[in-house]
């Protein structure tokens, strides 16, 4: 599989959906713009993922640049060396090392069928629920977590939940989870 076909799956992944119609290329390109603050056109993105039966002009390494930064990577060559790699451990969508995170952060997550959640850092990779809606966590949960992978399930570890002992926990098992930094 050709380096590009790899980046237009990673893509895919991290954005949760496949691109297949017209309308899914206007909302990829929408998606980049709001997460990379790039702008992608349209007809780029056709090309790159093969959409037009004829014609095959080069992408710009710029562009490559851009995507391969959504899904993790510094640019386009860092994402070819891995993905030539044997890549089976390489995480490539787009994730937080709770390590490098500033206390005080606060982190949007959903996931299906219609959960949202905003928490904050406290430090060392612990966390505390400020807002949910339609899960079982409730506001106060204390948990830590050390990655959050965009698209994956998310693991909590030591989840003291409504004064019980510490538990762990997994939220977005079927689809995984979104996540969003939020900006005070």
């Amino acid at each position: 599989m050709s380096e590009k076909k790899s980046l237009c799956i990673a893509i895919e992944r991290v954005v949760g959906k496949e691109i297949r119609t017209p309308q899914d290329f206007v909302w990829l390109a929408d998606e980049i713009k709001r997460l990379q603050h790039q702008t992608i056109g349209v007809n780029t993105l056709k090309r790159l993922w093969g959409y037009y039966a004829e014609g095959t002009t080069e992408t710009r390494r710029g562009t490559l640049d851009v995507l391969a930064n959504m899904v993790g990577f510094n640019d386009y060559q860092t994402f070819c060396k891995q993905n030539n790699a044997e890549n089976s451990n390489f995480v490539v969508n787009r994730h937080l090392d709770s390590k490098t995170l500033p206390e005080g952060l606060r982190i949007h997550i959903t996931w299906q069928p219609d959960r949202d959640c905003t928490i904050r850092h406290l430090g060392k990779s612990r966390f505390v629920v400020e807002e949910i809606v339609n899960s079982k966590l409730s506001v106060g949960d204390t948990f830590e977590c050390v990655l959050f992978i965009d698209g994956e399930p998310l693991y909590l570890n030591n989840l003291v939940h409504e004064g019980n002992p510490p538990v762990a926990y997994q939220i977005g098992s079927n689809s995984g989870i979104r996540l969003e930094v939020k900006e005070d």
